[in-house]
């Protein structure tokens, strides 16, 4: 399975001034390295936990495996949300799935299918907790905040290795990564 992601909002996940006031930095010099540090932190909280934390279009290429129900890669989703699924042909072209299917919103999201369709399909999805950083939860708000400070301590190559996740951050990473068999 394979899949892309396309924000559909320009706000950060956390404010300039919130990366500001944990890195404990006054004026405003700092401004556009930890704007990038914020956008660093979140994508890889993001990709560390199979999560969106700002509204994101996510769409998703697969082989229709064993059973009716595809686990989707990327959460959360709301619960009125609505994919679109398209039967990708072997020469390419795809072909739109009007129904037969549901989606089931949530941290883990799934696509459930009425009868299997059968070959390889394009789902496209939103997910995410919302298109501001109000929306996103406390705790990975914090964890985006405490890894923007260990990368902003980190910087200049004053390390012989890449900086690692805070120990907090890689703790709220674990707390909301998808766990499978």
């Amino acid at each position: 399975m394979t899949y892309t992601r396309t924000p559909t909002t320009t706000e950060t996940a956390i404010t300039l001034e919130a990366a500001k006031l944990h890195c404990r930095v006054d004026g405003n010099e700092e401004d556009v390295p930890i704007t990038g540090l914020i956008i660093a932190a979140s994508n890889e909280i993001e990709a560390q936990a199979d999560i969106a934390l700002l509204s994101q279009t996510i769409t998703t290429t697969t082989d229709q495996g064993p059973g009716n129900c595809i686990r989707l890669p990327v959460g959360p989703v709301a619960a009125d949300a609505v994919a679109t699924v398209e039967l990708i042909e072997q020469d390419g072209t795809a072909t739109p799935i009007t129904s037969g299917y549901w989606l089931e919103g949530g941290r883990y999201p799934r696509l459930h299918f009425t009868t299997t369709p059968g070959g390889r399909l394009r789902i496209t999805y939103p997910a995410g907790y919302g298109d501001t950083h109000e929306a996103i939860p406390a705790d990975l708000a914090h964890g985006i905040a405490d890894q923007v400070a260990r990368m902003y301590d980190e910087r200049g190559g004053v390390y012989d290795k890449a900086p690692a996740l805070s120990p907090h951050t890689a703790r709220v990473i674990a707390r909301h990564r998808r766990v499978a068999l």
